[in-house]
């Protein structure tokens, strides 16, 4: 049985890998189109929708989408039978909660428009996105619960796909910023076409009692925290804007943007193992988290967010204007402070995948006093570090002050972490050891060779990380749950050399 669930795990994690790569990737291309037919105001200006779109998307969801790897679990070992009740009292919510939003939120149109940051037919659209937004949220968040991958990964992928293409086909068209939100709209709409289904096909048609009551008490504090969490991540653009202009957040959150897909592969990483961490805790019968049972899943988690980032980000910080100028274009590389903002801060994003991670195991085990009292005072610090360098260093203030809260939440994750008894194997460090030397060769050789296309530049960066991977293997870095994954990932014919190297390994 329990070679049974590692094998549903290790399949169900492959796949939301695999599939966040390639939705990463989607995001990266839209990313990469976009910039080059739209000036960098219009950018700016998208960057705007975003940064309200991200508040309305999760505070509509009500937490309920933290919620339910923690209750559906505890369900399904009931028999599952109140889950349809669940899924309909939370749709309920969801949308009483998006209503009283679009309230609130629309007294703010007036200062939005007479500003000339938006005009009223984008706010319009955006509050027509931004419930269906919730919805796919939490639907998503319910499939993940029940950990029906294949349906979930379906479901991001024609997600991703529909918005990256119809939103580059909307403003070819001369759409502009408008055909950015209907590619948006009609992505919200097809994913729902997916999750929405997927999520009731196997639910038992006889209804249980539900007690919503834990299921809100759970979920409101994990909405402050989600929150907090996005004023965290958008102080420093809001800064940015206050301070610059609509170009100078155009170029930031382009950066940002193309950092989103490193983010990517740690969250997937991250919230594939959230219900086994849940699990983990409905299963602990002393009614106490047991933290030798968290540890070693949480370092295997750090593990592979450590393998795959820090390659990546220490090959692009070594690259960095070479990367922006090939990506975006050289008005992206040469405005002021761009290249050693994005060298900066690709750096620190994957810490931050380390970070998110070390948030996961600490929500799995019902730490919301930690995260608003934490988050609280990082708003508070960026705030003060932000608006002073800005002023001082413009783009780069706004990277250093991303560099500074990245810092002290990762810190304070360990700290606390240690402190519930959580204790990460020290071969942890022994894999940083041997990711940076090797990191750092890879990085060299792709500055050698120098690319100057696009696809040069990401054949190049495919050859650099083999390269990397190569020394870790050399260094004996590899345990047999990666042999496992990889046999997962690759073709069978290249399974008799997985063997061979296994062996040698071992």
């Amino acid at each position: 049985m329990r070679m049974q669930s590692t094998a549903v795990i290790a399949r169900g994690t492959t796949l939301l890998l695999v599939q966040s790569l390639f939705s990463g990737s989607f995001r990266l291309v839209n990313v990469m189109l976009l910039t080059r037919l739209l000036p960098q105001t219009e950018v700016g200006r998208i960057a705007v929708l975003a940064i309200i779109y991200g508040y309305m998307q999760f505070m509509g969801a009500a937490g309920l989408n933290h919620a339910m790897p923690r209750f559906v679990p505890e369900l399904e070992k009931a028999g599952g039978r109140a889950l349809r009740s669940l899924f309909a009292a939370s749709v309920l919510v969801i949308v009483f909660a998006s209503a009283l939003l679009l309230v609130a939120f629309s007294a703010l149109s007036p200062a939005l428009v007479s500003s000339g940051l938006l005009d009223s037919n984008l706010v319009f659209l955006l509050y027509c996105i931004a419930p269906l937004s919730s919805l796919g949220v939490f639907s998503d968040s319910f499939l993940l619960a029940r950990y029906s991958v294949r349906p979930l990964a379906i479901g991001r992928l024609v997600f991703d796909t529909m918005r990256m293409a119809l939103t580059v086909i909307l403003v070819i068209l001369g759409m502009g910023v408008v055909g950015v939100l209907l590619g948006w709209l009609a992505a919200e709409l097809s994913g729902l076409a997916v999750f929405v289904p997927f999520s009731l096909r196997s639910l038992p048609s006889n209804e249980g009692i539900l007690r919503l009551r834990p299921v809100l008490a759970f979920a409101l504090p994990s909405l402050l925290f989600q929150t907090i969490d996005v004023t965290i991540q958008n102080t420093d653009r809001m800064v940015l804007l206050q301070l610059t202009d609509l170009a100078s957040l155009g170029v930031y959150d382009v950066i940002l943007g193309m950092l989103f897909m490193l983010s990517f592969v740690a969250l997937s990483l991250s919230v594939s193992l959230y219900p086994v961490l849940t699990r983990l805790e409905i299963g602990n019968t002393a009614g106490m988290h047991e933290a030798p049972v968290v540890s070693a899943p949480a370092s295997l988690l750090i593990r592979y967010v450590l393998l795959i980032l820090l390659p990546v980000s220490i090959v692009l910080s070594m690259n960095a204007e070479r990367t922006l100028s090939l990506v975006f274009g050289t008005s992206y590389s040469s405005f002021p402070g761009a290249s050693l903002s994005f060298g900066l801060v690709v750096v620190f994003y994957s810490l931050w995948g380390v970070t998110y991670a070390l948030h996961t195991i600490l929500r799995s085990m019902d730490e919301s006093h930690f995260f608003w009292s934490v988050g609280l005072a990082v708003i508070g610090v960026e705030l003060l570090v932000c608006w002073s360098l800005v002023q001082w260093l413009g783009l780069l203030g706004a990277a250093v002050t991303r560099c500074v809260y990245i810092s002290i939440l990762l810190s304070t994750a360990l700290t606390r972490l240690k402190r519930r008894g959580v204790a990460l194997q020290g071969r942890l460090g022994t894999t940083v050891s041997r990711v940076v030397p090797a990191s750092l060769v890879a990085g060299a050789a792709f500055y050698v060779l120098s690319p100057d296309t696009l696809l040069s530049a990401a054949l190049t960066l495919s050859l650099a990380l083999l390269l990397c991977y190569a020394l870790l293997i050399l260094t004996k870095e590899p345990i047999p749950l990666d042999f496992v994954i990889a046999r997962h990932i690759l073709p069978k014919k290249l399974h008799r050399f997985l063997n061979y190297i296994e062996t040698r390994q071992c």
